[in-house]
């Protein structure tokens, strides 16, 4: 039997007993009893100099509170058991020492299998047990850790290997000289999970998928900012819309001209880099960042969406829809005082390009103003 498997049992056979004592009731004769052996010890401590009658006291004070001390530890266990948190054990060694209810639903591990084993090899993720082990041995010699007594949200790796975003909370106690260590754990997949559908709800146009224009103003700033500090000119700004579509909602409907904007997203979200950001500004009106990129090279860029669009129908039905659109572009400049001032001159020359008969790309005309 290896060490982690004498381990276990060792712990099985604890909590066994300990459970059987807990369950223990003592009749009255059996309380008379242990009152009557405390008597002695008292008495005979104090080389018999106490009273009969106030060692008899001080042995029931001592019974009254080893049953109330009993009680409470078992109130204490009920509140471990029912928790709605997984709580985790661990002894100074880093192995399981405690194991509750939760736990076993929380990581997949049932109590007779966690207890005894590394709790680093049981539920952390392989890359945080480096740093699992350096703030275990930093907390044992300097009483400090980045997750004692507080909350902190990381990751837990379940029994089938994947990882899940959890909160936990850590507390230490030491009793008879050695250290250990309870751990609050909560998974927070569902909370994440919806943090992240809020955070996608704000921030994207719910017909294309693409960002809504407050965040895509937001992207801008961002860009703005870093080209200030930076005094990179190299960021483009293009503006696009999409050639007569009143036609298409006039003729075939709103909901095909719904799926001709989805249409026009997907051509554009398939020409675009990682680092690009693509935005609905408004009704049939997008708007892409292309960082790192000059007006010569956003034309370049420009031309080829525009053809795509124009020799990439929309298929409804039985059907094959074209449109066509017409492009504005501007650089950004760090002398622009908003992410508005570069969108008004990117739209002032996708009004050209509409003047000038549609289907095309204009560049705006301008240098930046000396800062």
């Amino acid at each position: 039997m290896d060490d982690s498997s004498k381990d276990a049992a060792q712990s099985e056979s604890v909590l066994n007993g300990e459970a059987a004592l807990a369950e223990w009731v003592p009749s009255r004769e059996e309380r008379s009893d242990m009152i009557q052996v405390a008597a002695y010890h008292i008495a005979e401590r104090s080389g018999f100099t106490i009273s009969q009658q106030s060692c008899w006291d001080a042995a029931e004070q001592q019974v009254e509170l080893i049953f109330a001390l009993r009680e409470s530890k078992k109130k204490l266990q009920s509140l471990v058991d029912t928790s709605l948190d997984a709580v985790v054990m661990i002894n100074s060694q880093g192995n399981i020492i405690g194991w509750n209810p939760q736990a076993s639903q929380t990581f997949g591990w049932s109590q007779e299998e966690a207890l005894g084993h590394s709790i680093e090899t049981t539920i952390i993720p392989i890359r945080h047990r480096d740093a699992h082990s350096q703030g275990l041995r930093c907390f044992l010699t300097s009483g400090e850790g980045p997750y004692m007594n507080k909350r902190v949200e990381t990751h837990a790796l379940h029994r089938d290997g994947h990882e899940f975003p959890v909160e936990i909370s850590i507390a230490s106690i030491t009793t008879g000289g050695k250290v250990e260590f309870s751990a609050f754990i909560r998974d927070i997949s569902e909370r994440k999970r919806a943090e992240a559908e809020l955070l996608q709800m704000a921030t994207t146009d719910f017909l294309t998928g693409l960002d809504n224009r407050q965040h895509f103003i937001a992207r801008i700033t961002n860009e703005l900012a870093r080209l200030q500090r930076l005094d990179n000119p190299d960021i483009a700004i293009l503006m696009l819309d999409l050639d007569h579509f009143k036609n298409i909602n006039d003729t075939y409907g709103h909901a095909v001209g719904d799926a001709m904007l989805r249409h026009i997203a997907v051509l554009m979200k398939e020409e675009v880099r990682k680092i690009d950001a693509v935005g609905r500004i408004g009704g049939e009106e997008f708007a892409i960042v292309l960082p790192g990129a000059s007006p010569d090279e956003a034309r370049v860029f420009a031309e080829r969406l525009r053809q795509k669009v124009a020799t990439t129908p929309l298929k409804q039905d039985d059907q094959f829809i074209s449109i066509t659109v017409s492009i504005g572009i501007t650089a950004l400049w760090a002398t622009d005082s908003t992410a508005d001032t570069a969108l008004i001159r990117a739209d002032e020359a996708l009004y050209r390009a509409k003047e000038r008969g549609r289907n095309r790309v204009e560049v705006a005309a301008g240098k930046p103003r000396a800062a």
